[in-house]
C-alpha cells in the first residue's frame, strides 16, 4: 500500500503447460527450419565449388516411399504451422478463456493470457496459408511467406513488449523473450528483402529455436513442477541470473546448428537435395 492506495497484483499470465506446447512449438519449427536452411546454403556453397552435384533428392526412393517421402517434405513446413496452430487456438479456447472476452456480469476482460497466445498462434496459422499459396504457384508478390512470417513474429514481439507480469523475474523473463522474438522478425524481414543471402535463414533459425527453449526456461522458472523448488521471483540473484540464462541458451542454441550444419553437410557431399518450394 503507497499513499492509500492498495496496487493489485496482476493475475498470472498462463500456466505450465501453456508455455511447454509453445516453447515444443518453436523449437520443433526452429529445428525444421535449421535443416531446412543449412541444406540450401550448403547446397550454393557446393555449387560454387568444384564438384559437380548429382542432384539426388529424397523423391529418388521407389514406389510409394518415393511419393510419400516427397510429399511429406514439401508440406511440412506450412502444414505443421496449420495443425499446431490450430490446435492451440482450441486448446487454449476450450480449457481456458472458454471464447468468452468479458465476464457477463462483472464487465471485465478475463483470462487475457488466453487471448494473447490465440492471437499469436492466428498469425503463425495465416503464415501456414500463405506458405501453401506459395507452393501452389498462386500468382502473389515474391518472398510473401518470409514476409508474413516476420509479420506474424512481430506480432508475437508486440504482444511480449506490453506483457505486464506479476513479478520482477516475470518481467525480465519476458524481456529476454522480447529479444529473441523481434530478433527473429528483424532477420526474417531482411531475409524477405534480401532471399539470397546465407546468413539471415541460419540466424532466423537459432532465433526460433532460441524462443523454444527459453519458454520451457519461463515455464520452469514460473511454473514449476516441483513446488519445493520453486524460484524466489523478487531476489536479485534471480534478476542477475536470468540474462546469463538467456545467453546460455543462445549458446546451446548456436550449437545446436552446428550440429545439424554438420550431419546436412554429409548429406549435401553425397548428392542429396531437399525438394524446392519448401
Amino acid at each position: 500500500m503507497e499513499h492509500g492506495v492498495i496496487k493489485h497484483a496482476p493475475p498470472e499470465s498462463g500456466t505450465f503447460g501453456s508455455h511447454a506446447v509453445l516453447g515444443t512449438f518453436f523449437f520443433v519449427f526452429g529445428l525444421w527450419y535449421a535443416v531446412k536452411n543449412c541444406f540450401f546454403t550448403l547446397e550454393r556453397l557446393h555449387a560454387q565449388g568444384k564438384q559437380p552435384a548429382r542432384h539426388k533428392t529424397w523423391r529418388d526412393h521407389q514406389g510409394c516411399a518415393k511419393r510419400t517421402l516427397g510429399f511429406l517434405l514439401y508440406s511440412m513446413d506450412p502444414m505443421f504451422k496449420i495443425i499446431a496452430c490450430t490446435i492451440g487456438i482450441l486448446s487454449q479456447m476450450s480449457l481456458g478463456a472458454h471464447w468468452r472476452l468479458r465476464d457477463p456480469v462483472t464487465g471485465e476482460f478475463v483470462e487475457q493470457s488466453d487471448w494473447q497466445f490465440v492471437t499469436m498462434y492466428s498469425f503463425f496459422f495465416f503464415s501456414g496459408l500463405v506458405d501453401i499459396l506459395v507452393r501452389v504457384k498462386t500468382p502473389i508478390p515474391p518472398n510473401s511467406d518470409k514476409f508474413f512470417i516476420s509479420l506474424a513474429l512481430f506480432i508475437e514481439s508486440y504482444l511480449f513488449f506490453y506483457h505486464e507480469g506479476a513479478s520482477e523475474a516475470e518481467d525480465r523473463l519476458h524481456q529476454l523473450l522480447f529479444i529473441a522474438i523481434f530478433g527473429a522478425a528483424v532477420a526474417a524481414m531482411l531475409w524477405a528483402c534480401l532471399p539470397e543471402s546465407q546468413l539471415l535463414p541460419l540466424l532466423l533459425s537459432v532465433l526460433v529455436l532460441l524462443q523454444g527453449t527459453w519458454f520451457w526456461q519461463v515455464a520452469g522458472v514460473l511454473y514449476p513442477l516441483d513446488p519445493a523448488r520453486r524460484w524466489e521471483l523478487d531476489s536479485h540473484g534471480t534478476l542477475m541470473f536470468l540474462p546469463l540464462a538467456f545467453c546460455w541458451h543462445l549458446l546451446g542454441n548456436i550449437g545446436l546448428l552446428f550440429v545439424v550444419y554438420t550431419i546436412v553437410h554429409q548429406f549435401v557431399k553425397r548428392g542429396y537435395r531437399f525438394p524446392r518450394g519448401l
